[in-house]
């Protein structure tokens, strides 16, 4: 089966493309100055391996089906999302002067770190990781959460997901940052993961934290706190009553996104 990448450059990095991958792309020009290019090559592993090139080297691309609109928006979102007052989230190929930078690339996975219901979580494990915490991260995507808690001083993570994508993108990310000692990604249901863990959060739709709730509530170590994103207005107090063992404070909100943080009761 063949395989395709699309690329997305400026003006003078098109050349750039164009050495590395060794053939010269049909351009099309979607705006001035922003460029995209699709490149039709024998097979499917021979497009991944190339988009991992084009984004060492700092180049947005993805592999796949036809995409151009993801890689034009990627290569347009050049700004770092900034975390609390010292701490930023960004693309490998953009450059951030925080004193703490997170590099995340998704690639087939969800998680960049700027949509809202991520980034209150983020903000939350800013401003409450003390140190040497563990973290468990249900539904991890490409590791944004776990990664970040592991960068403002957590000691260990572990993320949890179905999408085996997102799975690839995490283990990457945190060889990126350098913390893969760190950190264990799995596709362990979250019913069969053992221990407790003084950090639990999940960035899932609110139905389905409330069907995990029991299970959630179980991974969270006593006094330890959870943190739930992803929910609607009008879910907030279904999602609480389904916690009756945390107890929650305001609920966080950013654009029409809320979380609830909470501890579990000491019994």
């Amino acid at each position: 089966m063949t395989g395709q990448v699309v690329v997305a450059a400026d003006a003078l990095s098109r050349e750039d493309v164009e050495v590395l991958l060794g053939m010269a792309g049909e351009w099309k020009l979607l705006r001035p100055d922003r460029w995209v290019a699709k490149y039709e090559v024998d097979d499917e592993n021979l497009s991944r391996a190339l988009v991992a090139e084009l984004r060492n080297a700092g180049h947005p691309a993805v592999a796949g089906p036809p995409d151009e609109a993801r890689a034009v928006g990627w290569n347009n979102r050049n700004q770092p999302t900034p975390v609390g007052e010292r701490a930023a989230v960004c693309f490998p190929w953009v450059r951030s002067e925080a004193e703490i930078v997170i590099e995340i690339d998704p690639g087939a996975g969800f998680g960049t770190g700027d949509h809202p219901s991520t980034r209150l979580l983020l903000e939350e494990l800013a401003s409450a990781i003390q140190g040497h915490e563990s973290v468990l991260d249900v539904g991890c995507g490409s590791g944004v959460l776990a990664i970040a808690s592991i960068r403002f001083g957590a000691d260990f993570a572990i993320g949890i997901d179905v999408n085996t994508a997102g799975l690839i993108a995490a283990n990457t990310n945190a060889r990126r940052n350098r913390i893969a000692n760190q950190t264990q990604f799995l596709s362990t249901p979250l019913d069969e993961i053992s221990g407790n863990y003084d950090v639990v959060i999940a960035n899932i739709h609110d139905d389905i934290l409330r069907d995990m709730a029991d299970d959630l509530v179980a991974r969270v170590a006593p006094n330890g706190w959870l943190g739930l994103s992803g929910v609607s207005p009008g879910q907030l107090s279904r999602l609480r009553a389904a916690f009756p063992q945390i107890i929650f404070e305001e609920p966080r909100k950013m654009d029409d996104w809320n979380a609830l943080i909470g501890r579990r009761k000491i019994e």
